[in-house]
């Protein structure tokens, strides 16, 4: 093996023991020795934990929000999937893009948007957990969207216009052949979209208030309310085995693709083509636009009208100060800070994933040994992440609370796993028999690296910088186990903001909202036009 696989592996077990190793084996350590000197946890103890009927309910509402969650992103998502697949149309690109979008906004500003389609955060408990559903509809719709766009593209369209000569109709050419193609694509998009309903926090948070919760809100409370960090980890343990098992078989479908050479799309022939196009349109329009739009408009809303003063909370510490005892906190400094973080995050984010995707692309045991291990990284959920960051980098050997760096750290431990995924498939494309003749010319190991591997992965590596950089500017869900109160992430400003009563509060929520959600779409802009399908899952 040469020095610069020994390196890159090292590099790789020692970011993933860091990252996720120690963080699992401490909430382990936790879920089995109690808090603070107190009695361990038995095994009686662990079954009292899930004998309690409120955890009974919160899994109920857990599970049952996450199904009809993904059976709508699937019925809403395919048929989008279809038509951008086979058919070519003006605005095809813009409606591409617009349905990603939600996508890498933060949590918490499509947690506003629905508040703001909503007119306001409604007492009802099953309209709050309809906004819950619609919130995961809007992020998750992109994913189905473009994982069954890119396998609907693989599928020869002649298989379509075999079955239309047989005498089938359109949709029924469509359904037996095409989509039956790619029902396993369609079965991992849908594991993938249940994972991100199984494990959303912030929407949770914001939307559910105290009559809603779930799995990962009980462990957040726990943790930074009652302190009761045993019971925290036993449930936090229970949810990542749950997660891991979907992961694992979002991996075994996932592999039985139709292919991947991408057909053509055809220009509109029939008015069914145009109809089918106007279709998509307004479910795009209604997911991706209208939340967004609502948001912008409620952020220039004020008791009086339209204002622009509920963008003062950018330069003025105003109520939030006053009202939440920060000291003052501006979202402008907020704003810096989370910048700076974001930046941080990535660079980490790419130092670590770069190194394990060149490992796990290697086609031996060691290779899919590493590939493996990604499912551990991609199944821990935010609030696992920041409940394990925060027991096992808080103790008398290493002790990062309220050091600076805390919070890039676990953005970035959050953000790797996306990253690897983008840059693991540049990594496996880079042609071998380039390397070799580089090699016998005498090129060594950093010359191969600059000539051959950067230009075929330079723009991947720009794709997951971009997508890190977004997801890490409006990271919440682990971020708020670790945020100091007085040096907030702006997503933790929201937060604050989106809990307490109040028109001044919530305008200001939404202004930071859209500021919040104009970088990360500036962020997904970018990286869609370096892509020509933008990312699968």
């Amino acid at each position: 093996m040469s020095r610069s696989r020994l390196i890159a592996g090292a590099v790789a077990v020692l970011a993933g023991a860091a990252f996720y190793g120690w963080p699992l084996v401490a909430i382990a350590q936790r879920s089995l020795s109690g808090v603070a000197g107190r009695a361990g946890l038995s095994m009686g103890s662990v079954g009292d934990v899930f004998s309690d009927p409120r955890i009974g309910r919160l899994a109920l509402i857990s599970v049952g929000q996450c199904v009809v969650s993904t059976l709508l992103v699937t019925v809403l998502g395919v048929p989008v999937a279809w038509v951008l697949a086979r058919l070519r149309f003006r605005g095809r690109r813009a409606m591409s893009a617009m349905v990603m979008v939600p996508f890498v906004l933060p949590t918490l500003t499509m947690a506003g948007a629905m508040i703001a389609v909503a007119g306001g955060l409604p007492r009802s408990q099953w309209v709050r957990l309809a906004l819950i559903i619609a919130a995961h509809v809007s992020f998750n719709l992109g994913i189905m969207v473009r994982s069954v766009s890119a396998a609907i593209s693989a599928v020869p369209p002649s298989l379509e216009q075999a079955a239309a000569t047989l005498g089938r109709s359109p949709v029924r050419a469509a359904l037996g052949t095409t989509i039956s193609a790619v029902r396993g694509a369609i079965a991992s998009a849908a594991i993938i979209v249940a994972v991100f309903c199984l494990t959303s926090f912030g929407v949770i948070v914001a939307l559910g208030g105290a009559s809603i919760g779930t799995i990962e809100v009980e462990i957040w409370f726990l943790t930074t309310r009652t302190l009761d960090l045993g019971r925290a980890a036993v449930l936090a343990g229970t949810q990542l085995v749950v997660v891991m098992v979907l992961v694992f078989a979002y991996q075994r479908i996932r592999s039985e693709r139709f292919g991947r050479a991408a057909h053509p799309a055809r220009p509109l022939r029939t008015s069914l083509d145009r109809r089918l196009v106007a279709g998509c349109w307004a479910i795009v329009g209604v997911v991706s636009g209208l939340p967004i739009a609502a948001l912008v408009v409620r952020s220039l809303r004020g008791p009086d009208g339209w204002t622009w003063s509920n963008y003062g909370v950018i330069v003025s510490a105003g109520e939030l100060g006053r009202a939440g005892g920060t000291g003052g906190v501006r979202g402008l400094d907020a704003l810096g800070y989370t910048l700076g973080a974001a930046l941080v995050a990535t660079v980490v984010a790419l130092a670590v994933s770069i190194p394990v995707a060149v490992v796990a692309s290697r086609d031996d045991r060691v290779g899919r040994w590493f590939e493996h291990a990604m499912i551990v990284p991609l199944a821990m959920s935010a609030a696992t992440l920041g409940f394990g960051f925060l027991v096992a980098f808080s103790g008398p050997t290493l002790d990062l609370r309220g050091r600076w760096i805390f919070v890039p750290l676990v953005q970035a431990a959050a953000a790797i796993p996306i990253v690897v995924r983008v840059v693991l498939g540049a990594v496996r494309g880079v042609d071998r028999s380039l390397l070799d003749a580089a090699a016998v010319s005498g090129a060594g190991p950093w010359r191969r690296l600059v000539a051959v591997i950067w230009p075929a992965v330079r723009r991947p590596a720009g794709v997951a910088a971009g997508f890190a950089f977004a997801m890490s500017v409006g990271e919440f869900g682990a971020t708020v186990f670790l945020s100091r109160q007085n040096q907030p992430t702006v997503a933790i400003l929201i937060g604050r903001l989106l809990g307490r009563p109040g028109e001044t509060n919530l305008g200001q929520a939404m202004a930071l909202s859209v500021v919040l959600g104009l970088i990360a779409a500036v962020s997904v802009v970018v990286v869609d036009r370096s892509m020509s399908d933008g990312p699968t899952f």
